[in-house]
C-alpha cells in the first residue's frame, strides 16, 4: 500500500508540474515563435535544393532558396552542417509547399519521440502496470530540449528514434531492421559518436552480420540517391567543411571552457571515450545492452565537440532507465524521493532557463545533472529484490513482466 500510494504522489505531483511550468513556458514560446519555423527552414532549403539537382552546401544557393519561400527579406543564410544522409530523409517533405510539410514535419516529429519513448518504455520499464509508463511520458513531456526541438522544427528525434528502434529490434532479435534504422543516427553522428559505435560493435561480437549488412544497404541506398540527384555531392559537401561551425560556443564542457579561453581541444576529449567501448563488450560479465546505451550517451552528451541543447533530447534515453529504477525494489524509500526530487529541480531550472532566454552555452550542466541523478538511481535500485521479483513474476504468468 504504502508503496503504491508514492507512486500516486509521484504521478499527481509531476501532472501538477507539467500543468504548471510547461504550461507557462508553452504559451510564452507559442506568443513569440511559429511552431516548427527555424531550423526546418535550413533543412527543407537544403533537401530542396538536392531534389532540383542544385548545390545544398552552397550558402549563395541556399540563401536564394531561403528567401524565395521564408523571408524575401532576410540578410543572413541558415546552412546545414549535418552530412549529406539528411537530406535524401527529408526528401518526401521537399517534394511538398514549405507550409504544408512544415505541418507534416510538426506532426512526425510528435510521432517520433511518442514512438521512441514507448519503445524504451518497453526496453527500460517493469511491464503490466501502467504508472511506470504514464510517469516516463510525463517527464518526456516536460523535457524542455524535447519541447524546444519541436519548436524549432529540428531533426533530434531522427536520429533518437534511430537510437531506440536499433536496440528495441535488438531486444526482438531483428538484426537486419536493427541495422537498417541505426542509418538515422549518420545525421548526427557527433550526438551517438559513442553509442553507434556500439551497437554496431554489439551486433559484430555477436556475429550478427545481419545487422551490419542491413545499416550497409540503407547507406547504399542513400548513397545511390545523391549520386542520381547531385553527381558532384562528395565535392559540394567537402567544400562546405572547410569552415565547419565546431569552434561555435555550444552547451558541452568544452564549448563552455572555450568561452573562458581555455583551450579548444578539450572539445575532442570525448572521442577518448571510444577507447573504453572494449569495457562494455568483453568484460567476463558484459555490462547489459541497456545499461551500456544509457552510461555511453550520458558520456557523450557533455563532452561532444558541438551540440546543441535541443540535441540533448537523448538523454531520453538514460531517462527511461532511471523511472525503470524507480518503480523497481529499492534499498530507501528516503533515497526514492531523493530521485525525484533532483529531477523535478532539474527540470524546473531548465525550463526556467529557458523562459529567460538564457544563452544556450549555459545549458552544458544539464546532462551532468542528469549523470548524477542516474548514478544516484543506479546505487539506489536493490538488484537482489529486484531480480527476486522477476522469479516471482516469471512463475506467474499473469503477473507483471520485469
Amino acid at each position: 500500500m504504502a508503496d503504491a500510494g508514492w507512486r500516486r504522489w509521484a504521478l499527481w505531483s509531476l501532472v501538477a508540474l507539467a500543468a504548471i511550468v510547461g504550461g507557462a513556458v508553452l504559451t510564452q514560446r507559442l506568443m513569440t515563435m511559429p511552431i516548427g519555423v527555424s531550423d526546418f527552414n535550413a533543412y527543407w532549403a537544403a533537401s530542396r535544393l538536392l531534389l532540383e539537382g542544385r548545390n545544398s552546401s552552397d550558402p549563395d544557393n541556399m540563401l536564394e532558396m531561403e528567401r524565395a519561400h521564408f523571408n524575401p527579406d532576410q540578410d543572413f543564410v541558415m546552412m546545414t552542417w549535418n552530412p549529406p544522409t539528411l537530406w535524401v530523409f527529408m526528401l518526401p517533405l521537399a517534394w511538398m509547399p514549405f507550409e504544408v510539410a512544415r505541418s507534416i514535419w510538426l506532426l512526425v516529429n510528435v510521432a517520433l519521440i511518442v514512438v521512441s519513448c514507448l519503445m524504451l518504455g518497453l526496453i527500460y520499464l517493469p511491464r503490466g502496470d501502467i504508472a511506470p509508463l504514464l510517469t516516463y511520458y510525463l517527464v518526456m513531456a516536460l523535457f524542455s530540449p524535447m519541447l524546444l526541438a519541436i519548436l524549432t522544427g529540428q531533426i533530434v528525434f531522427l536520429f533518437v528514434f534511430g537510437v531506440a528502434a536499433s536496440m528495441f529490434l535488438i531486444k526482438r532479435e531483428r538484426w537486419f531492421w536493427a541495422g537498417v534504422v541505426l542509418i538515422l543516427t549518420s545525421i548526427k553522428p557527433h550526438m551517438v559518436m559513442l553509442v553507434a559505435p556500439y551497437l554496431m560493435f554489439y551486433m559484430a561480437m555477436r556475429r550478427k552480420w545481419a545487422g551490419w549488412i542491413g545499416l550497409g544497404v540503407a547507406g547504399a541506398i542513400c548513397l545511390v540517391i545523391l549520386f542520381i540527384l547531385r553527381p558532384s555531392w562528395i565535392a559540394d559537401f567537402s567544400a562546405l567543411l572547410d569552415a565547419p561551425p565546431i569552434d561555435w560556443a555550444t552547451p558541452t564542457i568544452g564549448g563552455f571552457l572555450s568561452l573562458y579561453g581555455v583551450g579548444p581541444w578539450l572539445r575532442y576529449v570525448g572521442m577518448g571515450f571510444l577507447l573504453l567501448l572494449p569495457l562494455f563488450l568483453c568484460r567476463p560479465k558484459p555490462v547489459s545492452l541497456e545499461t551500456a546505451a544509457s552510461v555511453l550517451i550520458l558520456m557523450t552528451v557533455p563532452t561532444t565537440f558541438f551540440g546543441w541543447s535541443y540535441d540533448q533530447s537523448v538523454l531520453l534515453v538514460p531517462i527511461a532507465q532511471i523511472v525503470g529504477w524507480l518503480f523497481s525494489p529499492v534499498r530507501s524509500v528516503v533515497g526514492r524521493w531523493a530521485v525525484i526530487a533532483a529531477m523535478v529541480v532539474t527540470m524546473v531550472v531548465n525550463m526556467a532557463q529557458r523562459v529567460a532566454k538564457t544563452s544556450d552555452v549555459y545549458f552544458f550542466w544539464v546532462p551532468l545533472a542528469w549523470g548524477m541523478i542516474y548514478a544516484l538511481a543506479s546505487w539506489l535500485v536493490d538488484r537482489r529484490g529486484a531480480y527476486d521479483l522477476r522469479k516471482q513474476v516469471d512463475g506467474n504468468p499473469g503477473g507483471l513482466r520485469g
